[in-house]
């Protein structure tokens, strides 16, 4: 082979080589540079190198999503007219996870929401229920000092966290307030030549 031709693809090859080094210490240069990945937002940050990774699910479950734990009742038109229940919408708790529960079962101190729909014509409104434990309303009370705790509107107090248990609570008691309050609408009604109907369905 001709000499000149040899020197010549030796000399290519050696311009290559330096290309390829100095392209892959660009890249690392590059790549060590850029930023560590941080949580994901509305993520859980569990904190700590050797904590356990987040799940899957980036933000709490509501109740649209996590559905109730037990069959409740239909709704359904009463002969009179009125309905037994309201339809249920959403619920959620203002600082428990539906799935995880409380850090402590047997000691917590939460605010339930539950939003619900008027059958006849849809109006929405929000039930707030304050659930707690009787440790945890004691440690509310010794941490702000309370001399005395006024729980204003509906309070339920279980032995320790059971979604079960506190959702079927709150579930009767909105159909036992919800079904005199439709008696009462409907006499007030009957009073003013008036009347409802109307039917619907909820995701409960």
């Amino acid at each position: 082979m001709d000499p000149v031709k040899i020197i010549i693809i030796v000399a290519a090859l050696v311009v290559l080589l330096l290309i390829g080094r100095r392209l892959s210490a660009s890249s690392e240069v590059h790549a060590a540079s850029l930023p560590r990945p941080g949580p994901a937002e509305g993520s859980i940050d569990t904190g700590g190198d050797d904590a356990a990774p987040p799940d899957n699910r980036q933000l709490p479950l509501t109740g649209a999503e996590f559905g109730f734990p037990f069959r409740i009742p239909p709704v359904i038109r009463l002969e009179d007219g009125t309905y037994n229940r309201p339809n249920f919408v959403d619920y959620h708790f203002s600082k428990t996870d539906l799935v995880r529960g409380p850090g402590d079962p047997e000691c917590f101190f939460d605010e339930l929401s539950l939003k619900a729909e008027d059958p006849v014509n849809g109006q929405a409104w929000t039930y707030y229920f304050t659930v707690a434990t009787p440790s945890g309303l004691r440690k509310v009370m010794d941490e702000e000092k309370f001399a005395s705790l006024y729980l204003d509107g509906g309070a339920v107090i279980v032995p320790r966290w059971d979604l079960n248990n506190i959702l079927h609570t709150v579930v009767d008691e909105i159909m036992k307030a919800y079904g005199h309050k439709q008696h009462e609408a409907q006499e007030e009604a009957s009073r003013r030549g008036g009347r409802t109907t109307q039917s619907s369905q909820d995701v409960g």
